[in-house]
C-alpha cells in the first residue's frame, strides 16, 4: 500500500474515514500496520493510500480508486469489531473536486450529480451526522469515556517529556489518586434525553442527488457553482419531529414559489423545551431582486399562515451576505421579525433566558444545564469571588454563578450576544454582571488591571482552536487569579493550550516567571449522542513554581536519565571576568554534574557535541571558587539530580 502524500488529485477522490482506533503518532505503528494488512488481504479492500490528519488521532482516511470500492469499504467497515474495539467509517466529501467538463443542465436550473454512490443518501445523512445512531447508548458513553482517559494520558506522558521539573508532581498526584492519570478524571455525565435534544437546526436548499429536485434537508455534498446537496431529514433521531416536518413543508414552498430556486439559502429553527418554535427563512442577497423584496417576504408570510400548524410563535426573514455577516458582529438583530414574538422563554436552572435567531446557546438544552451544574461545582465560588467569564457568549455560564459570587465581568467579540447577556441579567434580576464586547486579547490587560486585589476565578469556553499563547501568558501572570475552569467544546483536545498554561521552564536551567496552572479534574459531559462529541471541563489551580521544583522522590525520574539535549543554550556573560582558568576547588557538585552528563553522553554517541555544549555552560556561569557560586547551585541542584 502507498503510504505517501504525493498522490494525484483524482486518486484521493475516494476516501472514508475509520474513528475508533488505537491512538497512533505514525502510519509505521506495528499495531496499524496491522490494522492495514487486515484491510487488503483480510477483507479484500482495495486502499491504496493511507492518512492521518494529525498525530496522536483515533482515525485514519483510507482512499480507494472507484467509487464503487469506496461503496464496498463503506459498507463493510461501518460497524467493524476489531481488537475488542468498535470501529465507525463514515464517507468523506471533502476532496471531491471542483470542476467537471461533463456537466448537463436540468429544467430547474442546476448542475446533475456525477455519478451516485452506491450508498442511500439516508445513510449517508446518518454517517455524516451522527454516526453512532446505531450504537447503544451504554457503548456510545464507554468510547467516549475511553477517548477522554486516552486523551489525558497521552497529555500527562507529553507533560512530563516536554517539562521534566513536573515528572514528580505528576508521580506524586499518581500516588495520590491511586491511579495511572495524574488528574481525577470522573465518569462521564450521560445526557438526560437521548433522542430529539437539539433545539436547534439549519436546513439547506439545495438538490437532491437521488432524483435531481429541489430539496431541503442537511447537506452532503457541494457542486462546483455552489449548489448544495442535500439528503433528507427523516432519519435523524437527535432532531424534534416538529423540525422535521417544517423542513418538508419549506421544501414544498420553495418548489411551488417558481423562479430561481437559489434565491433560498436557509431554513433555521430553534425550538425551547416548552415545544414553542423560532423559525428563521434565509435568502441569497447575490440573488435577490431588492425591488422584489416586499412581494417575497409577503409571500413568506401568506405561506406560513396558511400551512404551518406547529407551534410556531416567531417568523423571522434574513438576507444572507458579506453585509448581513458583518451586521451580525456590529448589531443586535440581524433577522427581520415578519410575525409573532421577538423571543422565545428558555429555563436554564432557576433562570429565564430569551433566546433570540442569534443567541449563542447549547444544542441541548438539558445538556447546558448540566454543564452549568458542574462549572459552578468546580469553580467554587463564594460571595468573596469575581468570576472572569472569558469568551462568555450570551453569558449563560457567568449568569448562572452571579448570584452565588460578589461580581461578573463577561468578555465577547460579538456585541450581539453580550446584548443578549445584558438583557437576560436585567429580566432576572441580576445586577452584579458587567459584560464587555471586544476582542478578549485587546481588552484583558485593563480588564485585569481594574480586578487587581479581587478573589478571581477565571472560566474560559473558547473557540474550537483554542487560544492564543499571549492570553495565556497574561492570565498566568495575573496573580489573583487562583482557580481556572476550561471549557473544551470539541473532542480533540488542545495540548497547546494545556502546556502553556501547565509549563514551569523554559529551558532546564530558567524557570518560568510566573506560577503555573496545573490541572487537577476533568469532568465529561455527553452534550450530543450519537455524534463523536464531547464536552470536557478541565478544573486547573494555581501551583508555585517554588512548591513544584521542591518535590523529591528517592529515585531520579526515568524522564531525567533518557532525557536527550534538544535545547538551545543562550550563555549569559559572567559579571567577572577573569583571565585565570576556572578553578575547581568549591564547584564539586557541578563538576560532578559535569562529569555524568560526558558520561551518558559517551554511551549515546553524543560526546564532542555534548561536551561542548556543557562546558559553554560552566564557562558561561564563571566557575570561580566563590561562595555565591556555590549558593546559586545548591538553591537549583534539585533541578539537575545526580544519576
Amino acid at each position: 500500500m502507498n503510504v505517501s502524500k504525493n498522490l494525484s488529485t483524482d486518486k484521493l477522490r475516494y476516501k472514508i474515514k475509520v474513528s475508533g482506533l488505537p491512538r497512533f503518532y505514525s502510519l509505521l505503528d506495528p499495531l496499524l500496520q496491522e490494522f492495514l494488512k487486515m484491510i487488503n488481504e483480510e477483507l479484500k479492500l482495495n486502499c491504496i493510500h493511507a492518512r492521518y490528519s494529525k498525530k496522536g488521532n483515533a482515525w485514519l482516511y483510507l482512499t480507494f480508486p472507484t467509487e464503487f470500492e469506496q461503496a464496498n469499504a463503506l459498507k463493510l467497515l461501518k460497524k467493524y469489531n476489531w481488537k475488542g474495539r468498535s470501529l465507525i467509517s463514515t464517507l468523506v466529501t471533502a476532496d471531491t473536486p471542483k470542476t467537471n467538463t461533463n456537466l448537463t443542465y436540468i429544467e430547474s436550473n442546476h448542475a446533475t450529480k456525477k455519478p451516485k454512490l452506491d450508498i442511500p443518501l439516508s445513510e449517508q445523512v446518518l454517517m455524516s451526522t451522527i454516526p453512532y445512531h446505531s450504537i447503544e447508548y451504554e457503548e456510545q458513553l464507554r468510547k467516549k469515556s475511553e477517548e477522554a482517559r486516552i486523551l489525558f494520558q497521552r497529555f500527562g506522558t507529553i507533560i512530563q517529556r516536554k517539562q521534566p521539573p513536573l515528572a514528580e508532581w505528576c508521580a506524586m498526584r499518581k500516588r495520590q489518586l491511586n491511579s495511572d492519570l495524574a488528574f481525577e478524571l470522573s465518569p462521564i455525565i450521560q445526557s438526560k434525553k437521548i433522542d430529539r435534544y437539539r433545539n436547534k437546526c439549519e436546513w439547506s436548499v439545495g438538490i437532491n442527488p437521488e432524483n435531481d429536485s429541489v430539496a431541503v434537508g442537511l447537506r452532503v455534498k457541494d457542486s462546483m457553482d455552489g449548489i448544495h446537496y442535500v439528503g433528507p431529514p427523516d432519519c435523524l433521531r437527535n432532531l424534534p419531529i416538529p423540525m422535521i416536518t417544517l423542513a418538508k413543508k419549506f421544501e414544498n414552498f420553495v418548489k411551488n414559489y417558481g423562479g430561481d430556486w437559489r434565491l433560498w439559502r436557509n431554513m433555521i429553527i430553534r425550538m425551547n423545551e416548552a415545544g414553542e418554535v423560532m423559525v428563521s427563512i434565509v435568502v441569497n442577497q447575490l440573488v435577490l431582486d431588492f425591488e422584489k423584496l416586499p412581494s417575497i417576504k409577503c409571500s413568506i408570510s401568506k405561506w406560513f399562515k396558511e400551512n404551518i400548524t406547529e407551534n410556531v410563535v416567531s417568523l423571522y426573514f434574513q438576507v444572507y451576505g458579506e453585509k448581513a455577516l458583518a451586521d451580525c458582529i456590529s448589531t443586535p438583530n440581524e433577522a427581520e421579525l415578519l410575525w409573532g414574538q421577538k423571543y422565545i422563554i428558555e429555563k436554564l436552572l432557576s433562570l429565564s433566558l430569551e433566546i433570540s435567531p442569534a443567541t449563542y446557546f447549547r444544542l441541548n438544552s438539558l445538556g447546558a444545564e448540566e454543564l452549568c451544574k458542574v462549572v459552578a461545582d468546580l469553580a467554587d465560588v463564594n460571595e468573596n469571588t469575581t468570576v472572569l467569564d472569558l469568551f462568555c457568549g450570551s453569558g449563560c455560564l457567568a449568569l448562572t454563578l452571579a448570584k452565588k459570587c460578589k461580581q461578573v465581568v463577561g468578555i465577547e467579540l460579538i456585541k450581539a450576544n453580550i446584548l443578549d447577556a445584558k438583557r437576560n441579567a436585567e429580566i432576572n434580576g441580576i445586577n452584579n454582571c458587567e459584560f464587555i464586547a471586544g476582542r478578549t486579547e485587546d481588552i484583558l490587560d485593563s480588564v485585569l488591571e481594574k480586578l487587581k486585589g479581587c478573589n478571581v476565578t477565571v472560566i474560559m469556553d473558547p473557540p474550537l482552536t483554542g487560544v492564543s499563547p499571549g492570553l495565556v501568558r497574561t492570565l498566568r501572570k495575573f496573580e489573583e487569579a487562583i482557580n481556572l475552569i476550561y471549557v473544551c467544546s470539541n473532542h480533540k483536545l488542545p495540548l497547546k493550550n494545556l502546556l502553556d498554561f501547565s509549563s514551569v521552564v523554559r529551558y532546564w536551567q530558567k524557570p518560568i516567571d510566573s506560577d503555573p496552572f496545573l490541572p487537577l479534574r476533568i469532568v465529561p459531559i455527553d452534550m450530543c449522542p450519537h455524534t463523536l462529541r464531547s464536552e470536557l471541563v478541565l478544573h486547573f489551580k494555581r501551583f508555585s513554581i517554588d512548591e513544584i521544583l521542591s518535590i523529591k522522590t528517592d529515585r531520579p525520574s526515568r524522564v531525567y536519565s533518557h532525557r536527550k539535549f534538544k535545547t538551545k543554550f543562550h550563555p549569559r556573560t559572567s559579571e567577572t571576568t577573569s583571565n585565570s582558568q576556572p578553578s575547581t576547588s568549591g564547584v564539586g557538585g557541578l563538576l560532578s554534574y559535569l562529569k555524568k552528563i560526558e558520561e551518558r553522553a559517551f554511551q549515546e554517541g553524543l560526546a564532542k557535541g555534548l561536551e561542548r555544549k556543557a562546558f559553554q555552560i560552566g564557562y558561561s556561569r564563571g566557575l570561580q571558587s566563590t561562595d555565591s557560586d556555590n549558593n546559586t547551585f545548591n538553591k537549583n541542584s534539585h533541578i539537575y539530580p545526580d544519576q
